[in-house]
């Protein structure tokens, strides 16, 4: 009986012993776990200094008078070599803007300039229907109810083209409600016009 309350004895000592190296390893694992994350953000902080230290080292290099100088000869040297092909470049954007601008207008390039700003869209659109009616007018001249519609139709657009140009001057939201009562009697000419286009 004895030696086993001795073995008991030893028994908790190893446990308590136990537990004290379980204890110890688990506060080295969070002294690393902590040091690791002190490090990280230390690196961290590092980069963002590096990083902000180029940026203004790039200006500083960018300002410098002797960058300049250099900028300014390269440019004398290239620049004559670079012009040409800079201007056949925005020649070439340009008119690719033109033809898009003319096809969404429906009008010809060479009629783009004459429908900018803010009232170009119905300017052009006016003169469209005017083509279209007139093209109407010449294949069915005989036809009185053609020949009456063409003459109503002209006048309106008449006047519906001098409420356009008009707006122009006016401040932007009474211009809108303008372009957009314009825009109301020009759907309903539009639809007229093609009953007799599908009548025909």
């Amino acid at each position: 009986m004895v030696f086993g309350r001795k073995k008991s004895a030893g028994g908790g000592a190893d446990k308590a012993a136990k537990k004290a190296a379980k204890a110890a390893k688990k506060a080295d694992k969070k002294a690393l776990k902590a040091g690791k994350t002190a490090d990280r953000k230390a690196l961290e902080a590092t980069k963002r200094a590096e990083a902000k230290a180029a940026k203004g080292g790039l200006i500083g290099t960018l300002t410098d008078p002797k960058t300049a100088r250099r900028a300014v000869a390269a440019a004398k040297i290239a620049g004559p070599a670079l012009a040409p092909l800079a201007l056949k470049a925005s020649t070439g954007a340009r008119g690719f803007l033109d033809q898009r601008r003319a096809a969404k207008l429906g009008v010809g390039i060479s009629e783009v300039a004459e429908f900018r700003g803010p009232t170009g869209p119905v300017s052009a659109r006016i003169v469209g229907l005017e083509r279209s009616i007139e093209d109407l007018r010449n294949r069915r001249s005989r036809d009185l109810q053609v020949t009456r519609f063409v003459q109503v139709a002209r006048e309106r657009l008449a006047d519906l083209s001098t409420a356009v140009r008009a707006s122009g001057s006016m401040p932007p939201g009474r211009r809108r409600a303008t372009l957009h009562a314009v825009g109301k009697e020009l759907g309903q000419i539009e639809a007229d016009l093609m009953t007799f286009l599908v009548a025909a």
